[in-house]
């Protein structure tokens, strides 16, 4: 498969993900809505136009902008998304953001879970490694739901120990166990 056609099967991922077609210049507009929501990154409507072939331009698109577009759909990056699935690595040093709870939050503080495919979360956390779903999108948690976890690291699974969903104890959940969770401050 030639770049072309991995850039189009990666908008048509897009356009699975969000749920709609890509033809007219205000899709653009809402799917740079989309993408905003669900990773933090702001991409330009032209951009997104240009990657679609909507506008006739001869670009090369930036490679930063493959991996946005690879992490609204759920992968680490364009590379794991052109590879299919995130390669195993039994050990090593790990290399990625990650959130402390207990060190880097405060209580309240509400933080963008996102993993393969187009599951979103959003929780809050209520102090000492517990949290509390806030919004649920395309996963079995749901809000209200609480648990606790002292470390997210982006790109790897997070584990949810101690899951109470629906009132009755759920014990551990994982999220992301092939692709891992990305993750982004909501609100302060």
């Amino acid at each position: 498969m030639d770049e072309r056609e991995k850039i189009n099967e990666l908008c048509r991922r897009i356009e699975e993900t969000s749920g709609m077609k890509i033809e007219k210049a205000k899709d653009f507009e809402r799917l740079v809505v989309m993408i905003y929501d669900r990773t933090g990154t702001l991409l330009s409507p032209t951009t997104l136009k240009r990657i679609w072939g909507y506008l006739k331009e001869n670009t090369v698109t930036r490679k930063s902008t493959l991996d946005f577009l690879a992490q609204y759909c759920g992968w680490h990056n364009y590379d794991e998304f052109v590879k299919g699935q995130k390669p195993e690595i039994e050990s090593g040093f790990v290399g990625v953001k990650m959130l402390h709870a207990d060190s880097d939050l405060r209580q309240g503080n509400v933080i963008r879970l996102m993993w393969h495919p187009s599951r979103v979360c959003e929780i809050k956390y209520l102090g000492d490694s517990r949290w509390e779903v806030v919004r649920a999108e395309g996963t079995r948690l749901a809000v209200g739901d609480t648990f606790r976890c002292s470390v997210i690291m982006s790109g790897e699974p997070l584990y949810l120990e101690n899951l109470v969903h629906g009132g009755e104890d759920g014990g551990v959940y994982v999220c992301g166990r092939r692709n891992g969770v990305h993750f982004t401050l909501a609100q302060g």
